[in-house]
């Protein structure tokens, strides 16, 4: 095992830093691993970032170094994946204290081992400021979000009158998410009303649980996404990841109301930074995606180990690159 900022350094000092992405990072399942896992009467599933396997009673989920923006993929960030199961399992554990939650064990720094549920397919995407796409649809004109009306006069980067849910339904990998009101999931069959209170009652909650958590460590959880699911039981669980960089926004809270003060955007600890890069060359989401250098790359994977181990308060290790799917 070795620490995976010294792993980091070798790709940014290497004399050929593209190439050493590609064989640091793990990019998911191989055909002839995936028809290895189908042979075996296994679910095998592709997401955006991450691969699942899923039998009667249990769920597996890898997670690769994929990064994805815009429902696009965007590019490897090198560790990326071992990170983002570090942080989702420090907030699953502490999560169970708040709702139950799918989580069982990590038998593999990249493998989440989950109790199988039924998922409904709706990304519950809890908003606590004006930033991202809302900031710029706001900006835009816009007043009314997936049925809650905002108030004239809202500034840039400032926390809402109160946090709000603005859910969209989930899509395919790398298809595109679309708004949706309450009202409109349950006609459509995603969930029913009093489904939607208890989960709607449960995200709140987290996000509280989390902006609590966040500013022990000087941060701003400023907006997230949740996903839930029904196990065998009936029992309503939190399931996937929780709280990353890759599902929220985050902010440095002790330079905030400087960096605002002088027009600047606050001091990220997320994809944002990505987001901002190709939307500055002109891509939101449609057409050819912009290559975004190796130096990009690797800092927005120190930065997500910056989270994690300050949240987790050790360095984070792996075992270096992948040749192939690990077996657990």
């Amino acid at each position: 095992m070795k620490p995976i900022r010294e792993l980091l350094k070798e790709i940014a000092h290497s004399s050929d830093p593209d190439r050493a992405v590609t064989e640091h990072a793990y990019q998911g399942f191989s055909e002839s691993e995936k028809k290895e896992f189908q042979q075996k009467h296994q679910n095998v599933y592709a997401g955006k970032v991450r691969e699942l396997i899923r039998t009667d009673n249990e769920l597996l989920i890898y997670h690769t170094d994929r990064l994805s923006a815009f429902d696009r993929f965007i590019g490897l960030v090198p560790y990326k994946g071992t990170i983002l199961a570090d942080i989702s399992q420090y907030w699953l554990e502490a999560a169970a204290a708040v709702v139950p939650t799918h989580y069982l064990s990590r038998p593999h720094e990249r493998v989440l081992r989950c109790i199988s549920c039924t998922p409904y397919k709706v990304e519950v995407v809890v908003r606590g400021y004006m930033a991202g796409s809302m900031m710029r649809a706001y900006q835009k004109g816009e007043r009314e979000f997936c049925g809650v009306k905002l108030p004239e006069g809202l500034e840039p980067y400032r926390s809402l009158p109160e946090p709000i849910i603005t859910p969209t339904t989930k899509a395919a990998a790398f298809e595109h998410d679309e708004d949706a009101t309450p009202r409109q999931l349950v006609q459509q069959g995603v969930c029913t009303q009093e489904e939607w209170t208890e989960i709607s009652t449960m995200a709140l909650n987290l996000f509280r649980f989390g902006q609590q958590k966040y500013a022990e460590k000087g941060w701003i959880l400023v907006d997230t996404k949740y996903e839930f699911g029904r196990d065998g039981t009936g029992q309503i669980r939190l399931i996937d990841e929780i709280h990353t960089p890759d599902s929220s926004r985050l902010w440095v809270k002790a330079n905030y109301e400087t960096n605002l003060a002088r027009g600047d955007a606050p001091e990220m600890l997320d994809k944002e930074t990505v987001r901002r890069y190709l939307l500055d060359l002109g891509f939101s989401g449609q057409g050819v995606v912009p290559n975004v250098p190796v130096n990009r790359l690797v800092a927005l994977a120190e930065t997500y180990l910056k989270v994690a181990e300050t949240l987790i308060g050790r360095p984070l290790m792996s075992v270096g690159p992948l040749p192939h799917t690990p077996s657990v």
